[in-house]
């Protein structure tokens, strides 16, 4: 973890970056099978994405809290996902 980044926020930025890898996931889901599948599964989908927006909200809320900006969140999720890699390839647990 980056020495100047509060764990709090560290964590959120991380569940951010993967939660972002699943909204891919899903969209491209949605892309394969548009038309094939039952409506239930469409709507778990939208319902997945609004709890990502959801969570975009609060992480917007903490990082101007934790005086962040969120026009950073970028450079930060890097940073966030490069200290992660880091860990792994030396043998650790992702954090």
């Amino acid at each position: 973890m980056p020495e100047q980044m509060p764990k709090k926020i560290f964590n959120l930025i991380s569940d951010r970056s993967t939660q972002l890898e699943s909204v891919d996931a899903y969209a491209k889901a949605i892309q394969a099978v548009s038309g094939k599948i039952p409506a239930y599964i469409l709507a778990d989908l939208i319902e997945s994405l609004r709890s990502f927006n959801s969570d975009m909200a609060s992480l917007e809320l903490e990082l101007g809290n934790n005086g962040y900006s969120f026009d950073d969140l970028a450079y930060l999720t890097a940073m966030v996902n490069a200290a992660e890699k880091d860990k792994r390839a030396v043998g650790g647990d992702a954090l």
